[in-house]
């Protein structure tokens, strides 16, 4: 990786809007170097898109693959505050990872589009530049066009999204032959290639969801989900099974552990999420937690405890492995 030209500290308050008029220059002359020809203006669409994307990146505790120095029992007492300085110290690595941009033509006007697939082992969150947050699982991709003033995307995989709210641009998602229009909600969206159905599952708000020649549509409502059959083109809806010990990996839940051993942490989210969890190493299995997660979601409580015990994890399916040095 190049290293770039610039001190992390002027990014730094670049993010916190704390710059001179001359780093903000800095920034924006490097972010223009990195995405676009030298003789093209930086535009206010562009400081947008770079603003959006250190905060999408900077939501992530970490990507890296390779584990992190285990870390000592003082942070098990302060993991919020932990999770300050981890995001800190990664931001370099999340600038240099860009989506891809291909342009071509369409109906006489050059249309740029955006590409970005979730190429780790593991769910990352991936911010629009309406704001609109897209959990991406393990091989999703999202695409869109610029400008993104349509509210329009693409996607195939699995991903919970966290739409931004625009009673005047609704949000639309094609899935295939499915079609997703929402105002503004929280939904996950499984469209794996190869699988038999497309599902739409309804978290907070209301979607609709409809095939793409809109000869049938429903309006979902929390707790259901829709059930597409591309082959078929059958459309239905079900209701998504909510207990306090069953949820979804995108559903919200609330843990509290106190000098918890790691086992029984795992145990918990097992029975919670229905995953399955195991530790690469035992001596994670070892490790004690003491953190409390109000109304978070299986892949931030994952983050967490990375960001805890210097851990990292890998997802497959419904099947996940947490790796590190341990506290041996």
């Amino acid at each position: 990786m190049e290293k770039p030209p610039l001190p992390p500290e002027i990014f730094r308050k670049y993010l916190a809007n704390k710059c001179t008029d001359e780093e903000r220059r800095l920034v924006n002359k490097w972010y223009q170097q990195l995405d676009q020809p030298a003789d093209e203006a930086f535009t206010d669409a562009d400081e947008a898109r770079l603003f959006n994307r250190i905060k999408s990146y900077l939501s992530e505790l970490r990507r890296n693959d390779e584990p992190a120095e285990p870390v000592s029992s003082l942070w098990h007492y302060v993991g919020r505050v932990a999770a300050v300085f981890v995001l800190g110290l990664g931001i370099l690595y999340f600038l240099y990872q860009k989506p891809e941009r291909i342009v071509e033509q369409r109906r006489g006007a050059t249309v740029g589009w955006v590409t970005f697939t979730n190429t780790k082992a593991r769910i990352v969150p991936y911010v629009l530049p309406d704001s609109s947050v897209i959990w991406l699982h393990p091989r999703a991709e999202v695409r869109w066009a610029e400008p993104f003033a349509a509210r329009n995307v693409h996607f195939s995989g699995e991903g919970f999204f966290d739409v931004k709210r625009d009673p005047e641009r609704p949000f639309v998602i094609h899935s295939g032959d499915l079609q997703t229009r929402v105002l503004g909600t929280s939904f996950n969206v499984r469209a794996i290639p190869g699988e038999a159905t497309v599902k739409v599952s309804v978290a907070t708000g209301r979607v609709e969801v409809s095939d793409a020649a809109k000869r049938t549509s429903v309006v979902l409502k929390p707790e259901q989900e829709a059930v597409f059959e591309p082959k078929s083109k059958h459309l239905a809806v079900q209701a998504v099974q909510e207990k306090e010990s069953d949820k979804e990996i995108w559903q919200a839940a609330s843990l509290v552990f106190n000098e918890t051993p790691m086992t029984e942490v795992a145990e918990r989210l097992m029975q919670t999420f229905q995953v399955k969890i195991s530790f690469a190493n035992d001596g994670l299995a070892d490790c004690r937690l003491k953190v409390d997660f109000t109304n978070q979601r299986l892949p931030e409580i994952l983050d967490m405890i990375d960001t805890l015990l210097g851990s990292t994890y890998r997802i497959d399916g419904d099947s996940i492995t947490l790796k590190g040095q341990g506290c041996r």
